[in-house]
Protein backbone atom coordinates (compact mmCIF):
# COMPACT_ATOMS: atom_id res chain seq x y z
CA UNK A 1 0.00 0.00 0.00
CA UNK A 2 1.17 3.57 -0.47
CA UNK A 3 1.47 6.35 2.29
CA UNK A 4 -1.50 8.13 0.50
CA UNK A 5 -4.15 5.08 1.45
CA UNK A 6 -2.07 4.15 4.30
CA UNK A 7 -0.79 7.02 6.09
CA UNK A 8 1.17 6.18 9.25
CA UNK A 9 -1.64 7.99 12.01
CA UNK A 10 -4.39 5.24 9.99
CA UNK A 11 -3.11 2.87 12.88
CA UNK A 12 -2.91 4.96 15.82
CA UNK A 13 -4.95 8.27 14.67
CA UNK A 14 -5.00 11.30 17.02
CA UNK A 15 -8.38 11.00 17.11
CA UNK A 16 -10.04 7.39 17.63
CA UNK A 17 -12.97 7.42 15.73
CA UNK A 18 -15.03 4.13 15.29
CA UNK A 19 -16.26 4.93 11.67
CA UNK A 20 -17.91 2.20 9.89
CA UNK A 21 -16.28 1.75 6.85
CA UNK A 22 -19.32 0.09 4.94
CA UNK A 23 -21.99 3.24 6.33
CA UNK A 24 -18.77 5.50 4.93
CA UNK A 25 -19.38 4.29 1.49
CA UNK A 26 -22.65 4.56 1.39
CA UNK A 27 -22.90 8.21 2.16
CA UNK A 28 -20.04 8.69 0.10
CA UNK A 29 -21.72 6.93 -2.85
CA UNK A 30 -25.15 9.38 -2.25
CA UNK A 31 -22.86 12.27 -1.51
CA UNK A 32 -21.19 11.50 -4.82
CA UNK A 33 -23.73 10.98 -7.21
CA UNK A 34 -25.37 14.75 -5.67
CA UNK A 35 -21.62 16.04 -6.75
CA UNK A 36 -21.92 14.21 -10.42
CA UNK A 37 -25.38 16.17 -10.27
CA UNK A 38 -23.73 19.34 -9.11
CA UNK A 39 -20.71 19.06 -11.44
CA UNK A 40 -22.72 18.64 -14.60
CA UNK A 41 -25.24 21.32 -14.06
CA UNK A 42 -21.69 23.45 -13.53
CA UNK A 43 -19.99 22.45 -16.65
CA UNK A 44 -23.41 23.10 -18.47
CA UNK A 45 -23.21 26.43 -16.27
CA UNK A 46 -19.24 26.92 -17.52
CA UNK A 47 -20.33 26.72 -21.00
CA UNK A 48 -22.96 29.37 -21.18
CA UNK A 49 -20.81 31.49 -19.54
CA UNK A 50 -19.90 33.38 -22.71
CA UNK A 51 -23.31 33.76 -23.71
CA UNK A 52 -24.13 35.90 -20.87
CA UNK A 53 -21.33 38.24 -20.67
CA UNK A 54 -20.37 38.38 -24.20
CA UNK A 55 -22.28 41.75 -24.30
CA UNK A 56 -19.24 43.36 -22.47
CA UNK A 57 -17.05 42.07 -25.27
CA UNK A 58 -14.90 40.98 -22.77
CA UNK A 59 -15.37 36.95 -23.24
CA UNK A 60 -13.04 34.40 -24.72
CA UNK A 61 -13.85 30.95 -24.11
CA UNK A 62 -13.08 29.55 -20.62
CA UNK A 63 -11.14 26.54 -21.48
CA UNK A 64 -9.23 26.47 -18.37
CA UNK A 65 -12.57 26.39 -16.27
CA UNK A 66 -13.78 23.88 -18.57
CA UNK A 67 -11.04 21.40 -17.85
CA UNK A 68 -11.13 22.33 -13.89
CA UNK A 69 -15.14 21.52 -14.38
CA UNK A 70 -14.46 17.98 -16.56
CA UNK A 71 -11.62 17.14 -14.54
CA UNK A 72 -13.84 17.57 -10.98
CA UNK A 73 -16.77 15.46 -12.35
CA UNK A 74 -14.65 12.58 -13.57
CA UNK A 75 -12.98 12.97 -9.51
CA UNK A 76 -16.96 12.50 -8.59
CA UNK A 77 -17.40 9.39 -10.37
CA UNK A 78 -14.43 8.17 -8.94
CA UNK A 79 -15.61 8.86 -5.27
CA UNK A 80 -18.80 7.71 -6.17
CA UNK A 81 -17.22 3.81 -7.58
CA UNK A 82 -15.21 4.42 -4.54
CA UNK A 83 -18.21 4.91 -1.61
CA UNK A 84 -20.24 1.72 -3.98
CA UNK A 85 -16.82 -0.74 -3.59
CA UNK A 86 -16.56 0.32 -0.13
CA UNK A 87 -20.25 -0.01 0.65
CA UNK A 88 -20.10 -3.93 -1.09
CA UNK A 89 -16.71 -3.89 1.68
CA UNK A 90 -14.16 -4.06 -0.69
CA UNK A 91 -11.37 -2.21 0.38
CA UNK A 92 -10.31 -0.99 -2.67
CA UNK A 93 -12.72 1.58 -2.20
CA UNK A 94 -10.72 3.44 -0.03
CA UNK A 95 -7.82 3.76 -2.60
CA UNK A 96 -10.52 5.01 -5.63
CA UNK A 97 -12.06 7.46 -2.90
CA UNK A 98 -8.82 8.64 -1.76
CA UNK A 99 -7.56 9.06 -4.98
CA UNK A 100 -10.76 10.87 -6.81
CA UNK A 101 -10.66 12.98 -3.42
CA UNK A 102 -6.88 14.44 -5.02
CA UNK A 103 -8.04 14.28 -8.27
CA UNK A 104 -10.86 16.82 -7.27
CA UNK A 105 -8.94 18.98 -5.52
CA UNK A 106 -6.41 18.81 -8.37
CA UNK A 107 -9.49 19.96 -10.17
CA UNK A 108 -10.53 22.82 -7.57
CA UNK A 109 -6.99 24.49 -8.39
CA UNK A 110 -7.77 24.30 -12.11
CA UNK A 111 -11.40 25.40 -11.79
CA UNK A 112 -9.77 28.50 -9.54
CA UNK A 113 -7.25 29.67 -12.16
CA UNK A 114 -10.22 29.20 -14.79
CA UNK A 115 -12.26 31.29 -12.92
CA UNK A 116 -10.33 33.91 -12.28
CA UNK A 117 -8.73 34.16 -15.96
CA UNK A 118 -12.18 33.91 -17.25
CA UNK A 119 -13.53 36.62 -14.97
CA UNK A 120 -10.45 39.03 -15.13
CA UNK A 121 -11.65 40.29 -18.83
CA UNK A 122 -14.86 41.56 -17.21
CA UNK A 123 -14.85 45.11 -16.09
CA UNK A 124 -15.93 46.04 -12.16
CA UNK A 125 -16.20 42.08 -11.66
CA UNK A 126 -14.22 40.64 -8.91
CA UNK A 127 -14.56 37.07 -7.46
CA UNK A 128 -10.82 36.49 -6.40
CA UNK A 129 -11.75 36.69 -2.84
CA UNK A 130 -14.59 34.35 -3.15
CA UNK A 131 -13.29 31.87 -5.31
CA UNK A 132 -10.06 31.03 -3.15
CA UNK A 133 -12.31 31.10 -0.23
CA UNK A 134 -14.49 28.37 -1.57
CA UNK A 135 -11.16 26.56 -2.30
CA UNK A 136 -10.24 26.82 1.38
CA UNK A 137 -13.63 25.69 1.92
CA UNK A 138 -12.86 22.68 -0.33
CA UNK A 139 -9.52 21.98 1.08
CA UNK A 140 -11.24 21.84 4.69
CA UNK A 141 -14.11 19.43 3.50
CA UNK A 142 -11.58 17.05 1.34
CA UNK A 143 -9.35 16.98 4.56
CA UNK A 144 -11.88 15.57 7.01
CA UNK A 145 -13.39 13.16 4.58
CA UNK A 146 -9.71 11.74 3.69
CA UNK A 147 -9.35 11.18 7.74
CA UNK A 148 -12.72 9.47 8.04
CA UNK A 149 -12.17 7.38 5.26
CA UNK A 150 -8.11 6.21 6.10
CA UNK A 151 -9.38 5.93 9.75
CA UNK A 152 -12.38 3.86 9.12
CA UNK A 153 -13.09 0.30 9.34
CA UNK A 154 -14.79 -2.79 7.65
CA UNK A 155 -17.22 -4.70 10.04
CA UNK A 156 -14.60 -7.45 10.18
CA UNK A 157 -11.57 -5.69 11.21
CA UNK A 158 -10.88 -4.18 14.63
CA UNK A 159 -12.13 -1.39 15.93
CA UNK A 160 -10.08 1.76 16.95
CA UNK A 161 -11.53 2.26 20.47
CA UNK A 162 -13.35 0.04 22.57
CA UNK A 163 -16.88 -0.37 22.13
CA UNK A 164 -17.79 2.04 25.56
CA UNK A 165 -15.61 4.29 24.55
CA UNK A 166 -16.46 8.22 24.52
CA UNK A 167 -16.47 9.95 21.17
CA UNK A 168 -12.96 11.31 21.17
CA UNK A 169 -11.24 7.98 22.27
CA UNK A 170 -11.71 7.76 25.89
CA UNK A 171 -11.23 4.94 28.26
CA UNK A 172 -14.17 2.31 28.17
CA UNK A 173 -14.27 2.11 31.66
CA UNK A 174 -17.47 3.69 33.90
CA UNK A 175 -17.46 7.20 33.99
CA UNK A 176 -16.57 9.44 37.34
CA UNK A 177 -19.52 10.44 39.59
CA UNK A 178 -20.64 13.70 39.44
CA UNK A 179 -19.30 16.07 42.09
CA UNK A 180 -21.25 16.36 45.43
CA UNK A 181 -23.48 19.79 45.67
CA UNK A 182 -21.78 22.71 46.72
CA UNK A 183 -23.20 24.41 50.29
Amino acid sequence: MNSLVEPGFAKDPPVKLNVNAKILGLVLLILGALGILLDILGLITVLGFCGSFSVYGACSFPIIWTIGNLVALVAAVLVTAGGYRMYQENPQGKEWVVYGLVIRFVGAVISLIGNLTAYSGLVGVSFGGAVIFGLIINLIFFVIIYYLVVVSRFPHQAPLSPPGANAWGGGGGPSAPPPPPMR
